[in-house]
Parts: C-alpha cells; structure tokens; sequence
C-alpha cells in the first residue's frame, strides 16, 4: 500500500539542505526509544547482545532503562550499578542515548521504599476533616486530632456564615462559644498517610528523594550525563494517593505569603456548598495546591536535570482525563518547569486521545520545541504493525515529536505489562526498522518550529476545580467506570469532546490556553489574540469558551476587550455565570450578555447558533447543542472563518462554486480513526503534516491559505515529488489547492519548497 499524490516527477536527487539530507536518511537520534523493563538477572553479555540487536534489528536510538520488581540485581545495589554501567558504556559504544528513569516501577517517587524507610517526615501526607452538628448556644471544645493543624471553622447551616474557631493557648483543642442556631463545627488536620510516595507538594521532601536515585546515579555516571543521558524521565507523578486528599503540612503558610491572607474559612468548601464563595474558595485552594505539585515535582526535577547537563521529561497521573483536579492537578501548569512535557498514551488505542492536545499546547504555551510521549503501554487488544502507524500518527497529529514506546522486556517470556515491542515479538519484529524510519523522518520535520493555528481553547481548569471536592458525591455524574471522587465532572463540561471533534471531525487545528498564559502573555491587536512567545508565537482569529460554569474574571474582562476590538468569540454548550475570583459573579453574567447578547441561563431550545456582533466587526457564536449536534461547531467556525489555515474539502456554501475534486474525508471505521493534520512553520519553511488513520482511502482536495510551492514528502520510503498546485481566491485570500490521494494507515507531509 503507497502513498499517491497527483505531482510532477522530478529528479530523485534534490537539494543539498540538510533538511533534504535528513530526510532520506534520518539520523538515529530522531528515532524512537523504548522503555526497557529490566525484568530479570541482569548479565553483561546479554545487556550487550539486546543493545545491539535494539539497534540493528529494530532501529531503536536508545532505550529508557526501567527496573521492576523482578530486576536483579537488586535495585540501587553495588551489583546493580554495575549492570548499569554496563547499559550505558554499550550504549555509548553504539552510539545510543540512555533515558535516566528516577525510580523502580511506577509511579515515581519511593526511592524502591527506601524513602519511607530512610525520611518517613518526607512521605505524603493527608487532609482529613472532623465535624459536628451543633445547635447554640452553647460552649464546645473538641480535642485537636493528631497532625497538622490547618483551620477550625464554624458555618451557620442557615446562613453560611463562616467563623474560625480559636485553638487553645497550649495548642491542644478547639474552644469556642456557639451562638444561638443550627452550626456545622469542623477541623481540618493535616496528617501522615503512611503512603511510601514523596511529597510531591513539597520540593524539600523531593530533594530528599533525589538523594536516594538521581544523586546516586550522578555520583557513579556523572560522565554519562549530558553524554550517553541525554534526558530524564519521571512517570505517573500527582495527587490520586491518599484517597485523593493529598495535602502538605505548610500549605497554609505558603498560601499565607503569596496571597496576603489565610485560607482557613476556606478550607469547608472543599467538602460542602458555602454559598456564593464555594466556586472561588474551591479555585483558589485546588489551584493552589496544582501550583504546589507543578513546583514541588516537576521544577525540582527541571532544576536537578538543567545542573547535571540533561533534559527533564515525565508526565502526569491521567493528564488525558477531563477532570485534572485530583490526579494532574492542572494538565497544562504541570508541565510549566519541564523541558519536555509528556504524553501518556496507554491502555488501548483512543484511551485518552481527547487530551493529548493538552500535553502538547504545554509545550507551545511554555515555548519548548519538544513534546515526548510514553506510547502503546498496556494495548490489550492484538497488536501488529498496523498499531504502531495507527496509534502513532494520531500522537504526531496532536504534537507529539518523541517517541517512547512501551516497551521492550530484558526477559521476553515474562512480559507483564503487553505489547512487546522487540525483535522478540514475532507479530511486528519485521517491521519495527521502517516503522523507526518513519519516525524518524517524522520526528525530524516535526521537532522544533511553531504551529500555526487560528483557534486558541481557553483551558477550564477553573470550571473542574470548582466542581471537585474532597468527599464522595453520589449526586453528581461519574465519568464511567471511576468511583472515586474528584473525577467527577461537570454535566456542562465539554473541553475534551471539542478537542478531539476540532482534530478529527472540524479538522481546524488550536491551542488550549492556560487562565494564566491568556492574562500574561496574550495581548489582542486589533482583531487578532496574540500568544507573545519567543519561538512558539501565534496570532488566534478565534477564541473558544468551551462549556462551562465558572470562568476567571481576569480572563473575561480580556476576551470583552478581544470582541470589542474585532474579535471572534465562539461558545459551546453552556455560557459562564459565576467568577473563579471572589466577588465578580455579577460582572460575569455582565460581560456575557455583553458579549454573546444573551444572559448565561437564556433558554435556548431549538437554536444550532445564536450570533451577536459589534460595530468594529466583533461577533459572537454561541452553540448550545455542541454536544449533540456537533456539525453547528463546524459551521459556527466558518461563519467566523471562512478562510481556515487548513480546509479539506468544499467546506463552506460559498465555497461549492470552486473546482473540487475526490469524495471527501473517510469516514470514522471499525478503529474510530481520523484524517488530521498539523501545520508548523520550520526554519522558514511552511510544512504540513497529514495522517490518515482510518480504515478508508483519502481522495479529496486540501486548500491552504497563502501561495505556496510545494513537495511531497512521504516519511514511510523517504521519497520527495513536486506537487501540483492550483492557486485559487478565496474571500480575497490568495490559497493553494492540492489534491490528495492516499491510502489508509499512511502519512506524509507537504514541504514548502526553498
């Protein structure tokens, strides 16, 4: 099966650019790297003969050397290092990279329990809460329960009057005269868990950690580093232990010194409705503490990797679930300190997929030219090469330029966690050369440079924090299969379904934008929103609000100012009405009407969109049935757009009067594949990559907005062709107009010419 493109033959010599150079031939560091599970008696010869065989057989560049339990020997032993040592001088004498992985088996942060053993004052810890029902007035006291003290609240049941209760001279109980009603008493302690994990909340517990693995590893290899170790890789790092309450005893007094004021009458919003403060009391500890997670893990690591000559990579729990609350934290601000944000895609193909874009809209908002993914852990379905491209080209499409796959096993027979991906695996051993070629090829056109994109996705991180809380909700939704609280969310919620329809079905590529990102890097010019960064830079045409109740005031008043000044505002499913800062609820519902014509909670029965515009050519689009009739998001698009960057197809009505030819984008199959896209602008040089990961053949055109000169680039033979182009006008817009031809499971990019 090939890839066709209607194209003039030229020479099969080109150019003498290295990126031409490259391409045919792309070099081993391109290429993807797998995790090795060192399951099994570590022996010399046979680390050398898989090194090699990794190499010669596969294709691998490398490998992520992961010890398991079954690891002999025993893990940070004399013996053990030796083994180590012997990956690494092989490594170094094929010219292979090691991935420094910080831990045994996963998640990291247990130093192989040796943490819990050596610093147990370093292990995570947990909030719990005591209350008591009574009716004043009244004295109380209540001994404080053993821990760290964090708050004493007492909340008028009728009123929600919140009062702190004081704590004793000699710091042992909690005594307060009840007034006259019905209160609800409440302390909150913060206390061991006697989980083995670090406190990823605290950056002193992880500097006890890194003494345990990443300093010991230093001592012995330190010139590895920077050499054979090129990056570092921690895995499944976030808050899902201690029943989900992970908190830190100095968690008040870090909160006290950023925002000049305690969080003690806060801290009942994390269990119950307070009224009007709920959302922002909510926002602003849950944000808080995702703030703690991404400075005490991930930064420490960054800071560690930055002063031994390495990149720092590694994700976080479930960065692809839509409520990031109580596993990530925030999916976005995590990764804001790695040099290398990561994917996780595991478990089957499409797990997760609607998130990945936020991994890889990290790693634009943070400016870093790189987004690794930890791919194809745990398919349980059959897997064959066919998987390898399928699943692969999708994390390609979502931004994803380093490949981990998961993984080979030192000892092949006992592969615990499938597939195996090694010449030991019959099923795909003959083709894991060309699929790393692939790769390569891939990786290379993809790394670096910048997207373009026309749509920037605010992020609701806000809209799930304010709807988490510490207790088991029973009345609320439950994402299926997840019985645990915290991954509930919202009913209005719809980020994750807009991310995947915008990638595969409206095929208009964007950019989720963190809260904080829009306030301090984006600044509208005109009718444009432009995201400030060095490399990364975009200009939006198109700012969407995905469903949502609670938005940040801060984040409002700037996207009024966008409409105002020619803007395109889309909305889907619900319009917020409540402030994830304290006391702008009204303002919200203001700056909505204003924007979008309507209050938040106009009832809307038959509308597909409801328009609203301005004098400065501003408008407004609001699609309350995104969910169920996800075409209006499409067509809400192009009445803002019409001239997309990308556009397949006839797309708009006004559109059908121009040469079209082929049937159209596939249709979703057996395997729920896509055609999709993405657009980077790389040394000057617009490329366009293509995925067709359907079970059907692509015959269409594709138009793309500007004039431009192009090659064929097929990543699966290395081949390079002229395209035939056709210049077309479109709404005043110069565009090129390619037709496309290929087969199903195949990719291949569209090169501007020098």
């Amino acid at each position: 099966m090939v890839i066709l493109i209607l194209c003039l033959t030229v020479s099969s010599v080109l150019g003498a650019g290295s990126l031409e150079t490259d391409f045919q031939q792309p070099p081993m560091r391109f290429k993807s790297q797998p995790l090795w599970h060192m399951n099994g008696t570590l022996e010399t010869g046979e680390i050398k003969r898989q090194l090699q065989d990794a190499r010669d057989k596969s294709g691998f560049s490398g490998v992520a050397v992961l010890p398991v339990k079954q690891t002999r020997p025993d893990y940070l032993s004399d013996d053990y290092f030796a083994r180590y040592e012997d990956i690494l001088e092989t490594c170094k004498s094929l010219g292979m990279h090691v991935i420094f992985y910080d831990d045994i088996g996963f998640p990291s942060g247990t130093a192989g329990g040796r943490l819990k053993r050596l610093y147990p004052e370093h292990l995570i810890s947990r909030l719990d809460m005591v209350s008591a029902d009574v009716t004043g007035p009244c004295d109380w006291s209540r001994t404080l329960p053993q821990g760290t003290h964090m708050a004493a609240v007492a909340m008028n049941v009728d009123t929600l009057e919140r009062r702190e209760m004081p704590v004793s001279q000699d710091g042992k109980e909690v005594r307060w005269k009840v007034p006259t009603g019905a209160w609800k008493l409440m302390i909150f302690t913060c206390v061991s868990d006697g989980s083995p994990f670090v406190d990823y909340l605290s950056p002193e517990a992880v500097d006890a950690f890194f003494t345990l693995t990443y300093d010991r590893y230093y001592e012995r290899f330190a010139d590895h580093f920077g050499t054979t170790i090129k990056m570092t890789f921690f895995d499944d790092v976030g808050l899902r232990h201690a029943a989900r309450r992970n908190w830190t005893p100095q968690f008040n007094a870090k909160f006290r010194k950023q925002h000049n004021r305690s969080p003690a009458l806060l801290y009942p919003a994390l269990w119950f409705d307070i009224g009007s403060d709920t959302a922002a009391a909510r926002v602003a500890l849950f944000g808080f503490r995702a703030e703690l997670l991404s400075d005490g893990f991930p930064r420490k690591v960054q800071q560690w990797a930055v002063a031994h000559g390495v990149q720092s990579s590694g994700h976080a729990m479930g960065q692809y679930h839509p409520q990031p609350t109580f596993l990530g934290g925030d999916h976005i601000k995590f990764y804001e300190h790695s040099d290398i944000p990561m994917i996780d895609s595991i478990h089957y193909y499409g797990h997760g997929r609607p998130g990945f874009k936020l991994t890889s809209s990290a790693s634009c908002l943070y400016d870093r030219p790189l987004t690794s993914v930890e791919i194809y852990g745990n398919f349980r379905e059959t897997f064959d090469a066919d998987m390898l491209y399928r699943n692969g080209m999708e994390l390609f499409a979502r931004g994803a330029n380093v490949f981990l796959p998961h993984g080979m096993w030192y000892n092949p027979k006992e592969v615990r966690i499938k597939p195996l991906i090694s010449d030991f695996n019959p099923a795909i051993a003959a083709d894991l050369g060309a699929y790393n070629e692939w790769v390569g090829r891939a990786s290379l056109l993809l790394q670096g440079g910048r997207p373009v994109v026309d749509i920037g996705v605010l992020y609701p991180v806000a809209a799930m924090q304010a709807h988490a809380r510490l207790d088991a909700v029973v009345d609320q939704p439950r994402v299926k299969g997840n019985v645990h609280p915290g991954l509930y969310v919202p009913p209005e919620s719809d980020f994750n379904r807009l991310s995947d329809s915008l990638t595969g079905g409206v095929r208009r590529d964007f950019t989720f934008l963190h809260p904080e990102i829009l306030n301090s890097r984006c600044d509208f010019d005109g009718p444009l929103l432009r995201l400030k960064n060095k490399v990364n830079h975009q200009a939006y045409k198109i700012l969407i609000l995905p469903g949502c109740r609670v938005i940040h005031w801060s984040n409002l008043q700037k996207i009024k100012a966008f409409y105002e000044a020619g803007g395109k505002v889309v909305c889907t499913t619900m319009l917020p009405s409540q402030s994830a800062e304290f006391g702008y609820d009204a303002d919200v519902r203001q700056a909505i009407e204003h924007i979008f014509g309507m209050a938040p909670d106009t009832s809307l029965s038959d509308n597909r969109i409801v328009t609203h515009s301005n004098a400065n050519g501003g408008a407004a689009y609001f699609v309350p049935a995104f969910k169920q009739d996800p075409q209006a998001l499409t067509d809400a698009l192009t009445l803002a757009l019409p001239v997309a960057d990308v556009r397949f197809g006839p797309g708009a009505p006004c559109f059908t009067h121009l040469p079209q030819t082929g049937s159209g984008p596939p249709q979703k199959g057996k395997h729920s594949g896509m055609l999709s896209y993405i657009h980077k602008v790389k040394a000057g040089r617009n490329i366009y990559y293509f995925a067709n990961s359907t079970d059907d053949a692509v015959d269409m055109d594709v138009v793309l907005r500007g004039e431009l000169a192009l090659q064929c680039w097929n990543p699966h033979d290395g081949t390079m062709e002229d395209v035939d182009t056709r210049i077309i006008t479109e709404e005043g817009i110069r565009c090129t107009q390619v037709h496309l031809k290929m087969d199903t499971l195949k990719t291949l990019f569209l090169v501007e010419k020098r």
